[in-house]
């Protein structure tokens, strides 16, 4: 007993396989930056995560986004009854997750249903145009769901943890005061 083995990392931070090609890494982004790649981000849509919670527990979900700039909102699709929708009928607090675990957005917000897919032409155009596929195509019983965010958090890598909100209260932050 008393061999003692030493332990070699075999990464790095400044090496690790896993970062998004492209990146700085040895110096962590501004939040200045951080809002810029998350609006970026989000102006992308693309894959999210919704998470919702009921009476049954917490639900999670992939979905299609797009994001409402001028609104800022994000918008999603559900078919009507899902226990997505059942979850935000009664409990309207989401989160979301948006990316890889290495450059991640992380939205709280408030969510609504929007309304059905085919009585709002308008929004469907949208978000055809925002996400790639029309909802309307899925029969009748679709609906949207608004999320306005409340807080959002933008890291990659433990030296953005201590400044990761971007967002706060709604508003974008300009500084990396807390």
């Amino acid at each position: 007993m008393g061999t003692s083995h030493a332990i070699t990392p075999r990464c790095s931070f400044e090496s690790h396989p896993k970062r998004p090609s492209g990146q700085d890494s040895t110096m962590a982004r501004t939040t200045a930056q951080r809002v810029k790649d998350s609006m970026a981000r989000l102006d992308a849509g693309g894959d999210a995560w919704l998470a919702t919670a009921g009476r049954a527990g917490p639900h999670l979900v992939p979905l299609t986004l797009a994001w409402d700039s001028t609104a800022g909102e994000l918008i999603f699709c559900v078919e009507q009854g899902t226990v997505t929708a059942r979850n935000i009928a009664t409990e309207p607090s989401v989160r979301v997750g948006i990316g890889p675990t290495r450059d991640v957005l992380m939205v709280d917000g408030t969510a609504q249903i929007a309304g059905l897919v085919n009585d709002d032409n308008y929004l469907s155009a949208f978000f055809y145009e925002k996400a790639g596929w029309d909802p309307r195509l899925n029969g009748d019983n679709m609906i949207f769901i608004r999320v306005a965010p409340s807080r959002m958090q933008a890291w990659r890598e433990v030296d953005e943890a201590a400044n990761r909100a971007v967002m706060v209260n709604g508003d974008w932050k300009t500084t990396d005061e807390s």
